[in-house]
């Protein structure tokens, strides 16, 4: 299978959070065409277990106007590695802290939009303590919930958890433990 070339790339937008590249192509056939990528900060996704429990967030997400149950997720910035960042997301969503981190994984987010990686962890050995939100978080209230195993899968046949990374963190769990 031959590459697609890239002939010319440009910044269409840009924002704090992604920008979006206007690309023209050359298809192995000599056809050109004009592709928009959204280059986004890769980020984590971390599974937080103690014992039988597993604990989620709550918390409203603008850009589907409505509440949202998944697990901690949050963007790697400029110079933090991946489990720096989950080790930070962990505390400021939910207030846990964690002695044992173990990478179970990454994916592509949205690859036909995207390059955004999403790095998967899970975390064991928590203490509860306080939430430590973002500017963001703190306007939008972040619940804190535990659940069992046996919960989670109700939760996901039912419906109640619509999150592409949570169901994706969860299903590597299960593959795996």
């Amino acid at each position: 299978m031959k590459n697609w070339k890239t002939i010319k790339s440009k910044t269409a937008f840009k924002c704090r959070y992604f920008k979006i590249l206007e690309e023209d192509f050359m298809l192995p056939s000599g056809k050109k065409h004009k592709y928009y990528l959204l280059k986004g900060k890769s980020y984590v996704i971390v599974i937080a277990k103690e014992k039988e429990y597993f604990y989620f967030v709550e918390q409203y997400r603008y850009t589907i106007k409505s509440k949202l149950l998944t697990v901690v997720a949050g963007a790697i910035e400029k110079g933090e590695g991946p489990l720096a960042v989950a080790k930070r997301e962990l505390e400021e969503e939910a207030g846990i802290t964690a002695k044992k981190f173990k990478k179970l994984g990454w994916l592509y987010s949205n690859y036909g939009k995207s390059n955004q990686k999403a790095h998967i962890f899970l975390a064991e050995d928590l203490k509860l303590g306080e939430q430590k939100p973002d500017y963001l978080e703190k306007e939008g209230e972040i619940k804190v919930r535990k659940f069992k195993i046996s919960e989670i899968k109700k939760l996901i046949k039912s419906g109640k958890i619509k999150d592409q990374d949570t169901l994706s963190a969860f299903y590597l769990f299960m593959l795996k433990y």
